[in-house]
């Protein structure tokens, strides 16, 4: 194994996050892809990894930092590239499992890295898809179809083969790739290469069915509407925020059906404006069409989603779970044959498509404590303004997750144009925590305010 593991983790974080993809579907390939030399790539469903050779020695990292080796692929890498005289080289790889008749899975790929055994190893292939480096020259700046016919006269093995390629030289024939490979053919997706800096991946839209648990809005219309699915266990996995798709008259009658169901929520999330989801019961169903999910960010992080359950009391948050953000989504009909259960609207709809990591961050146990709460209320006129400030103390600092203490405080006014603002502050220290608390009533509540509660 070549040294320093953690450089080469870096490595293949780095090349997540500075790769350029454009995402687009079959529908917007003429009006979005553009080039003289087009190459056409088929996208296939596992894991990517960078693969390291130097001097006899291999290993691969994932773009979340974990090292792998011994694995019978790898070892077949090594040799391809010693038998070609090859002394360094570093390329980005799927690594997959082959499936005869259908397309690979990224499940199946997880599943036999995580059975460890030598029957689960044998399974696993690796098709390279782009040459970083090869005897120290780099390949950054060369045209997709010169690093695609290397990687060719390098790799040709059961173990290890190229990802399939066609150079095209219009964007009709592009449109009949997708047809014959992701329509008819059943792959995930196209990677579309020309001249330019960047890259497309081409892939169908996605269709499932969701529940909305929370809404907010702009004026009198609605602006976003945020949306769960359901787990076997009754608990709702909180993905994404869609309103797009949403026709004029909905953006009006929503808020109006939405008001009647709203309910007490300890979870508290706000859009990208900065507003406070209005929580209301898991009752309206809708079908959406989702461009792709993600269960990773840019630099390889985890996609976390909360899990709700709803109380007596409302929402509470139970945990926070492995899960994907919905990329380029919006709002196809309201589901009026379906309820928010899990046969209906099963979480699967998005493991299936994008396998959630495993690690779980559980937020059950001693359940936080408030400390304080003190409520203030301002009218002035058909003005109504409100501030809250509250100290919890979280019993999970032990985790080495959260803080001990937290305060929090939100400044709500109808008739400003940011209507809600907050602040959060944390200490590890009670006595701190409440001395933060007086600093903000003392610079905040003057004359003319009431406390309520």
């Amino acid at each position: 194994m070549p040294d320093n593991p953690i450089n080469y983790a870096q490595i293949a974080i780095d090349y997540k996050h500075k790769t350029s993809f454009i995402l687009t579907c079959k529908e917007q390939i003429s009006s979005r892809i553009s080039g003289r030399n087009i190459a056409v790539t088929r996208k296939i469903d596992g894991t990517m990894q960078i693969v390291f050779f130097h001097d006899g020695k291999v290993c691969m990292a994932n773009t979340g930092g974990k090292v792998l080796e011994n694995l019978p692929c790898l070892d077949d890498f090594a040799e391809q590239l010693k038998k070609a005289g090859i002394r360094s080289a570093t390329v980005a790889a799927e690594l997959y499992v082959p499936s005869a008749g259908v397309r690979p899975r990224c499940y199946d790929t997880l599943q036999a890295l995580k059975d460890k055994t030598p029957d689960s190893a044998k399974k696993l292939c690796l098709a390279p898809f782009d040459l970083l480096e090869l005897e120290g020259e780099s390949f950054k700046n060369c045209h997709y179809e010169e690093k695609h016919a290397k990687l060719a006269e390098l790799f040709d093995s059961d173990f290890v083969r190229p990802v399939e390629m066609q150079s095209v030289s219009s964007v009709s024939e592009v449109e009949q790739i997708f047809s014959e490979w992701v329509i008819e053919g059943g792959a995930e997706g196209l990677v579309v290469h020309s001249e330019m800096p960047f890259s497309w991946k081409v892939k169908p839209r996605h269709t499932i069915d969701a529940v909305v648990v929370g809404y907010t809005v702009n004026g009198n219309e609605i602006r976003n509407l945020l949306f769960a699915v359901c787990r076997g266990d009754g608990s709702f996995q909180v993905f994404g925020v869609a309103s797009n798709g949403l026709t004029a008259g909905e953006r009006i009658s929503l808020p109006v059906e939405l008001e009647k169901q709203v309910v007490p929520s300890e979870y508290i999330r706000t859009d990208s404006s900065g507003i406070a989801f209005r929580m209301v019961r898991p009752q309206r169903v809708y079908e959406l069409s989702v461009g792709e999910f993600i269960s990773e960010n840019h630099l390889g992080k985890i996609r976390w989603n909360p899990l709700l359950e709803l109380t007596s009391d409302g929402w509470k948050c139970k945990a926070q779970t492995p899960g994907v953000s919905a990329i380029a989504m919006s709002i196809v009909r309201f589901r009026e044959d379906k309820v928010p259960e899990f046969s209906f609207i099963p979480v699967n709809q998005l493991s299936d498509l994008c396998p959630f990591a495993e690690k779980q961050q559980n937020l059950s146990g001693d359940p936080s404590t408030i400390l304080a709460r003190r409520v203030f209320k301002k009218v002035s006129g058909a003005k109504t303004m409100v501030q809250k400030f509250i100290i919890w103390k979280t019993n999970k600092e032990h985790t080495g997750n959260f803080p001990a203490y937290i305060f929090h405080h939100t400044d709500y006014s109808a008739t400003r144009k940011e209507a809600l603002k907050r602040d959060l502050r944390t200490s590890s220290s009670e006595e701190q925590i409440r001395r933060i608390m007086d600093d903000f009533i003392a610079g905040n509540i003057k004359k003319g305010w009431e406390e309520v509660l």
